[in-house]
């Protein structure tokens, strides 16, 4: 047990309790901290990570359990610990800092402060000595030019207010250049974009699919059978236990960066369930049930909340769960040779070990050898499990989870989905605010509020049940309310409810997640529809005309490309009239067809239907005639 502790110990986050046992006086982020830093007069060192970053573990280790380096932290700085998933608001803007400073962003994340939090100086990961050189540089230049660096920390912090200006492009781009300029950066070869390391981009992914399928490009759709298809034969996906990595280190998917987050795997489980709707291929069947099984079983708690993560690391060493000697493998599966040599690649592909790795990759690891190999593999030491428990992972899940049961009909995805939507609900929903994480009474983000929005306005196009519906409308309405800048034209990432910072980010940029503006314009657009709504149109054309400005990347633009698609190609509304079986919901929801919404209309009477089953197809307020069967509404609506 270690004999140094200090404040971090009241807190609940793994990553805060974890540095807890540090040498280091670490201090939370609150009001005590910041007010004790401008009373001593002394630069803050805001140190930010998460519970399983790899490179955070390896800094701790080395300087920060370091009982010199700590002892001159705890002389001359005031040290602040935040653990990013916690409060992604102060990791929005100073990641954003040190990017401006020309550094590459990244985790651990560690900025010097002058006492009013502005930003002057900041990087990743440092080694021991870069980092005690730094601190002593540092502890001299605020001595002896004070002034000067704190010159430095207004002329960052009035960088970082402007948001995202210095983003803007004067010219227009139109979609197929930006296709065009995507296409180049294809790794035509391993699938993905050509560099490293390789992140999954199932969001990204999923765009270029729907336009592939808007314009019958081939090429785009094959390669992104091919990006898939290398993933799920790579190291990267877990063959074993189910689940993709956070990334690979190298262009074949081979070596992965062994953290595992619920949020990839929810956005790869939408990726793969469109893919599964339009090729009907049992290969990614059975991969969306191994990624279900694992978050179901490994990842969630008993009332159907998923927890955030898992560690890289088990026993101090990176990946060591997860690798196999060649005579280990050989002895366990000593009857399966055979398959084993033509299945399964036996060379060393990390270190001296063996990721798993499949030889095709039109294959999937048989049953058999996959459950002895589970079975052995868990009298491991496993990596520890973040069991905190975000919102809007959550719901990321959640949508991945629907999408799963819309291109299965597995019944029981709809009966985890119930589960988790009801969790988010009861337990992290209170008169129309969002609780960022379970047990913290901390008020959620922006993205807390869209990515909940889209999964409760699936959830009832996938039930029908407008309960959910309902709290959709009614979180949006809370979303402008307390998060849209009439400014701007886009929604804050703080609400006006939330601790002032020196700055309230507004994110446009999709990433590995979609950014929470982009998806609140496709909320918009989906709920104008329903409800006919002036003012959530009005806002949804405010956005698309303000993005234009910053529409010059396909990569980092995707999602709101994806979702002007969707509009500029004529929406499919389905309003569902009469007596319908909602059992027959699912022969309408397996095709891909993400450009249609489903609704039930009360009133029959402009039809004259009474109460016969029918379906009035409209698009851009035009609307055919009334159809009876099911078959002929699938033929009807046109994804194009």
């Amino acid at each position: 047990m270690s004999k140094f502790s200090n404040e971090l110990i009241n807190e609940k986050s793994l990553y805060l309790l974890k540095h807890s046992a540090n040498p280091v006086n670490w201090l939370a982020w609150n009001d005590n901290s910041l007010k004790k830093a401008k009373k001593e007069n002394k630069i803050i060192i805001l140190s930010i990570g998460y519970s399983t970053c790899h490179w955070c573990h390896v800094m701790e280790r080395e300087s920060f359990q370091n009982k010199k380096i700590a002892n001159f932290m705890n002389d001359n700085f005031i040290s602040i610990k935040v653990d990013r998933e916690e409060r992604p608001d102060i990791d929005n803007i100073y990641m954003d800092a040190i990017q401006k400073m020309g550094i590459q962003g990244g985790w651990p994340l560690n900025v010097f402060l002058m006492p009013d939090q502005k930003p002057f100086y900041g990087g990743t990961y440092f080694s021991p000595n870069n980092w005690m050189t730094i601190l002593s540089n540092i502890k001299s230049i605020s001595n002896s030019e004070r002034s000067k660096i704190k010159e430095s920390s207004e002329a960052f912090t009035k960088e970082i207010i402007h948001n995202n200006k210095s983003y803007e492009t004067k010219k227009i781009f139109n979609v197929d250049t930006l296709i065009n300029e995507i296409r180049i950066k294809f790794d035509y070869e391993d699938g993905g974009i050509l560099r490293e390391p390789k992140f999954p981009m199932p969001s990204l992914w999923n765009s270029l699919l729907l336009h592939s399928k808007l314009y019958n490009d081939k090429e785009i759709f094959r390669h992104i059978i091919k990006t898939i298809d290398s993933i799920l034969s790579g190291g990267i996906y877990d063959h074993i236990g189910g689940g993709i990595s956070r990334y690979s280190v190298d262009k074949k998917w081979i070596i992965p960066h062994f953290e595992k987050m619920i949020y990839d795997n929810g956005l790869f489980l939408e990726l793969l369930s469109n893919i599964y709707k339009i090729s009907k291929k049992n290969k990614y069947k059975k991969i969306i049930n191994l990624i279900i099984n694992w978050l179901s079983g490994e990842m969630s708690n008993r009332d159907g909340g998923f927890y955030s993560a898992v560690d890289a690391e088990s026993e101090g060493k990176e990946g060591k769960f997860y690798s196999w000697d060649k005579k280990e493998l050989n002895k366990i599966l000593k009857n399966e040779h055979n398959y084993l040599s033509k299945e399964i690649n036996l060379e060393n592909n990390f270190e001296d070990k063996i990721i798993i790795t499949l030889c095709k990759s039109e294959n999937v690891l048989s049953e058999k050898i996959r459950i002895k190999l589970f079975n052995e593999r868990n009298k491991r030491i496993k990596p520890i499990t973040d069991k905190k428990i975000i919102c809007s992972w959550n719901s990321i899940v959640l949508i991945g989870i629907i999408n799963a049961y819309q291109a299965t009909k597995d019944i029981s995805y709809l009966e985890k989905a119930n589960k988790n939507i009801a969790f988010i609900k009861n337990k992290l929903l209170n008169n129309n605010q969002l609780y960022r994480i379970l047990g913290i009474k901390k008020l959620g983000y922006i993205d807390d509020y869209a990515f909940t929005i889209k999964a409760f306005i699936l959830y009832y196009e996938t039930t029908l049940d407008r309960e959910y519906l309902n709290i959709a409308r009614e979180l949006i309405e809370f979303s402008i309310l307390k998060f849209y800048n009439k400014k701007e034209k886009f929604f804050n990432f703080s609400s006006s409810d939330h601790e002032k910072l020196i700055s309230n980010k507004i994110q446009i940029f999709d990433n590995v997640i979609p950014s929470a503006n982009s998806i609140m314009y496709h909320n918009l657009l989906i709920l104008g529809k329903i409800y006919n709504d002036v003012l959530y149109k009005n806002i949804f054309n405010d956005m698309g005309k303000k993005i234009k400005k910053y529409l010059n990347n396909f990569e980092f633009m995707h999602n709101w490309i994806y979702v002007d698609n969707i509009n500029s190609n004529k929406i499919n509304e389905v309003n569902i009239h009469g007596n319908f079986d909602r059992k027959k919901l699912p022969k309408i929801l397996s095709t891909y067809s993400p450009n249609k919404i489903l609704n039930i209309k009360k009133d029959t009477n402009e039809y004259n239907l009474k109460n016969k089953q029918s379906f009035i197809l409209c698009r851009n307020s035009v609307c055919e005639e009334p159809i009876s069967n099911i078959q002929n509404l699938i033929k009807a609506i046109k994804i194009k």
